[in-house]
């Protein structure tokens, strides 16, 4: 019996955080929990972000509270992303790789002090395909107040390595990219129904 192709699952709404968010409320908000139930109906949204871009703009997914950037990164690279608002103690990086979990070179604080920000050193002989994921759970971005997001790489992203990840890989699944602009206009999602190729 041959099984059933996996769709891309926009991600559904989380309870909005009405309050600033305290060490408590960032504990509590398993957002890497709700990534993996979403892997089990279909694959995760994500954008792949060009390896010529070092800033964009964005908002996250409504009412979601969150929206995953993916990157691909050589052998030996180091990759820093940080994320800045005006209301920027309402917001947090995570990162994970293919299959939703970390792996070894990724450093964050997914307990907020300062500036949200996020590194990777990818250790292996390979590139390395890693997701980043801007957490909004008071929903404070928007098209008229995005968050912006800023990408310094120890590497020549036009010169070295491949700058696109793979259609699907793991649980994820392109739904469109960043390229060539710095100041990102957020995609049209791909259609909820359409099915996505099997990785």
């Amino acid at each position: 019996m041959q099984s059933r192709p996996r769709v891309i699952v926009m991600p559904r709404a989380t309870e909005r955080c009405s309050i600033i968010p305290t060490e408590d409320t960032w504990r509590h908000r398993d957002l890497m929990a709700e990534i993996q139930a979403m892997a089990r109906r279909g694959f995760i949204p994500v954008l792949n972000v060009a390896g010529d871009i070092d800033a964009l703009q964005d908002y996250a997914f409504f009412p979601a509270g969150w929206k995953a950037y993916g990157f691909v990164v050589p052998p030996g690279g180091e990759l820093e992303v940080h994320l800045d608002h005006p209301n920027l103690g309402w917001f947090r990086l995570a990162m994970v790789n293919k299959w939703g979990s970390l792996q070894r070179g990724m450093l964050q604080n997914l307990i907020p002090k300062g500036t949200p920000m996020v590194t990777y050193k990818n250790f292996e002989k390979t590139s390395q395909q890693v997701f980043v994921i801007a957490d909004d759970p008071g929903w404070m971005s928007s098209k008229q107040t995005p968050y912006k997001i800023t990408i310094k790489r120890t590497w020549d992203a036009k010169k070295e390595g491949p700058g696109n990840l793979p259609q699907v890989l793991g649980i994820w699944a392109q739904h469109g990219s960043i390229e060539a602009t710095p100041a990102a206009e957020q995609p049209s999602p791909a259609d909820p129904g359409k099915s996505a190729p099997q990785p």
